[in-house]
């Protein structure tokens, strides 16, 4: 018997902490920590000041004590008494006494400047500024979550199989309001280029029962967390899941960002825990602050998505546009995807096509797919661009050659070309896949008959 792959049992600390493994571009704990330690201060001292202004209390105390050395930085006992007060407020025990050493030697103008940068950066003015109102024991306000009802359990890949590779996958995706998967977006996947296409092809053949709001179905995000385990074989380190949770937990609770990054994903991923995303958004929170990109992501999408949270669009472009500009792949599809909601004017569509691009330029397939979709039928013909479309969807097809959103591009792409043969035909199949899907084939079947009368379409392909 073939083995199969296990829903959403847990993941190992791997994967969190693979997130900060590589040498980072960007502002973190760990690379701060290291550069500070090789004596390069000036690249120490930008790193801790970018966490400390989004109020990590470890990078506060460190800003404090460079200041005061004047490491990386001209001294300045007045910024290094205000940095230590602030990062004392926030629980960080030496630097109360660093704070009451320097206060002395403030003359009055510069004690009054400690104040106001106290101010600042208190923690009342970051959480007004910046920081989730979470909700409590709730997914969404005023919503009714989205629930699996059945999840299709895949057989494990042969590849994998055959080389002994187990392997774990989280991946975020739309349930519509007819109950059923749209566009799944692998988040991570470790090892990556094994288990991608199985987890999508799982979740578009899973059932839901979609959120409601006010008793009617809406289309909500969700998230699932697989884990690949072979029969017979078991993942290094990887034992009983409530003594991994717990031990991850303890690991959290002292400030690792890694540990506090796979607890939060742990807590959002793991229907066993019986959590809500409320419960899991400040670990995020902390691992964002701290500097992890891809918590700075989560932090920024569940606030524009109202997830864990209130809903404040405004602090979620913050969030997402820190972890665009430091690379990260996800946030720059989200940051597109925010710019193109509703009727985006034509700046806002360029913007979002620029961060697209910088996605796929790093070989993200969602944003691939996302980009094809623009391309392929937005309303301007100086965005469309069906020849280039086609290509991104080409280059998809093996992660996504069983969506119908696929398939749907290509045809809309086809029809922009003025190739409405091959637009019909590849819509039939799009209606043929979304049929076995049991997808509510309206828009398919009004597309599908533009193009018979011989007519492109225009529109968001990928709204649900």
């Amino acid at each position: 018997m073939r083995s199969k792959a296990i829903l959403t049992p847990g993941i190992v600390l791997l994967t969190a902490l693979s997130l900060l493994a590589v040498k980072p571009s960007w502002a973190d704990l760990v690379s701060a920590d290291m550069a500070y330690h090789k004596g390069d201060y000036k690249s120490a001292f930008a790193q801790y000041k970018d966490m400390a202004e989004l109020g990590q209390p470890t990078a506060q105390f460190n800003l404090a004590v460079m200041y005061a050395r004047g490491q990386g930085v001209m001294q300045s006992f007045t910024l290094a008494q205000s940095w230590a007060s602030v990062a004392a407020a926030n629980g960080v025990a030496p630097a109360k006494a660093l704070a009451a050493d320097l206060r002395p030697q403030l003359t009055p103008n510069s004690l009054l400047l400690s104040s106001q940068i106290q101010a600042q950066y208190s923690q009342s003015t970051l959480a007004a500024r910046l920081f989730p109102q979470f909700l409590q024991g709730k997914e969404y306000a005023g919503i009714d979550p989205a629930m699996r009802l059945k999840a299709y359990v895949p057989d494990y890949p042969v590849d994998a199989q055959v080389q002994g590779i187990q392997g774990q996958v989280y991946v975020e995706f739309i349930v519509a309001q007819d109950g059923h998967a749209r566009i799944p977006h692998i988040l991570f996947a470790l090892p990556p280029g094994y288990f991608e296409t199985t987890v999508i092809n799982s979740v578009l053949r899973s059932d839901f029962l979609p959120a409601r709001r006010e008793g009617q179905p809406i289309a909500t995000s969700t998230s699932m967390m697989y884990n690949f385990t072979m029969r017979g074989t078991s993942i290094y380190d990887y034992g009983d899941l409530a003594s991994r949770v717990r031990k991850t937990k303890k690991e959290a609770e002292t400030g690792d960002p890694g540990a506090e990054m796979l607890y939060g994903m742990m807590l959002a991923g793991l229907p066993q825990l019986k959590k809500t995303y409320d419960q899991a958004l400040p670990w995020f929170l902390k691992a964002a602050q701290a500097g992890v990109p891809y918590a700075q992501y989560q932090v920024g999408m569940g606030l524009l998505k109202g997830h864990g949270c209130l809903c404040d669009p405004g602090k979620g472009q913050i969030w997402l546009e820190k972890a665009a500009q430091a690379g990260q792949p996800d946030a720059e599809v989200g940051l597109a995807e925010y710019l193109l909601q509703d009727h985006p004017p034509e700046h806002a569509v360029t913007a979002a096509i620029t961060w697209l691009d910088r996605a796929v330029s790093q070989g993200n397939i969602y944003g691939k797919l996302r980009l094809a979709a623009i391309l392929a039928s937005n309303p301007s013909a100086d965005v469309r661009d069906p020849d280039r479309a086609l290509t991104l969807a080409d280059q998809a097809k093996r992660e996504y050659s069983h969506d119908p959103s696929l398939w749907e591009i290509i045809a809309a792409a086809n029809a922009s070309r003025g190739n409405y043969k091959a637009a019909v035909r590849d819509e039939a199949h799009a209606i043929a896949l979304a049929k076995r899907l049991r997808w509510d084939l309206t828009a398919l079947r009004q597309r599908e008959s533009r193009y018979a009368s011989g007519s492109a379409w225009t529109g968001n392909l990928l709204a649900f």
